[in-house]
């Protein structure tokens, strides 16, 4: 089974969102998918609640105790597990590292979260476990260009030595309300651009882990190579 650690130092970046527009894009792309709600607040479980569909399947559970629930996940035939973390909460964020074939760290383009992310990425080098930021509710592009917030955004999570995902996701208002309903937004506008966002994400995500045969990432200088501008290239704005 590959896990995926969502983490962040504070809330507010849209980590259970991220959490469970990738669980969706998993399950829609064929993998048999469990969710790990480990923060308080349970907003995945209340996600899952408001969801028609019984698929992915979403439990809650704490950090320390993601092994047995791993276990108890593959006798079940499960094949990916996504863990939502605790926001603030540095132990839980190492618990599910600890546990996680890839750690996405989720962080805004902004001055107070890239301030607090710094905690985090000291907490996490040490470990030696794969890992990555996610930019999150980024202002989108205009004329082709990336707003300068997110330039400088970019160069700093780059001097951290993690790589950062290719593809952002962008600040639109599709994915709260689609979270709101229980679904994502491939679900609610499957042609949009906040689904084809999630679609590359995921291809991404998907090619770091040890079933992909797309080769993994091994050092920043594959992430640095790509232009500042074109975090996610691939993916048209409007």
């Amino acid at each position: 089974m590959n896990i995926i650690a969502v983490v962040a130092q504070k809330g507010g970046t849209g980590k259970s969102t991220v959490t469970a527009n990738l669980a969706v894009a998993a399950h829609l792309a064929g993998r048999r998918t469990i969710v790990v709600d480990t923060d308080p607040q349970g907003c995945i479980v209340s996600w899952s609640r408001a969801r028609a569909a019984a698929e992915p399947t979403t439990i809650y559970g704490k950090a320390a105790a993601i092994h047995p629930m791993r276990f108890a996940a593959e006798r079940s035939g499960l094949d990916l597990m996504l863990i939502d973390t605790r926001a603030s909460s540095i132990e839980d964020s190492l618990d599910a590292a600890k546990a996680a074939q890839l750690t996405l760290i989720v962080v805004r383009p902004t001055a107070i979260d890239l301030h607090a992310i710094r905690k985090t990425v000291e907490a996490l080098k040490p470990l030696g476990r794969p890992a990555a930021f996610l930019l999150n509710q980024a202002p989108s592009r205009r004329v082709d260009r990336e707003p300068a917030i997110v330039g400088a955004a970019v160069d700093l999570l780059l001097g951290y030595g993690l790589p950062l995902a290719p593809v952002a996701l962008r600040s639109r208002g599709v994915y709260q309300t689609a979270f709101a309903q229980g679904l994502s937004p491939q679900e609610t506008e499957p042609d949009g651009l906040a689904a084809a966002e999630l679609k590359a994400l995921w291809t991404h995500v998907s090619g770091r882990l040890p079933w992909a045969r797309t080769p993994i990432p091994a050092t920043v200088s594959s992430v640095q190579a790509r232009p500042a501008a074109k975090v996610d290239r691939n993916i048209e704005h409007g």
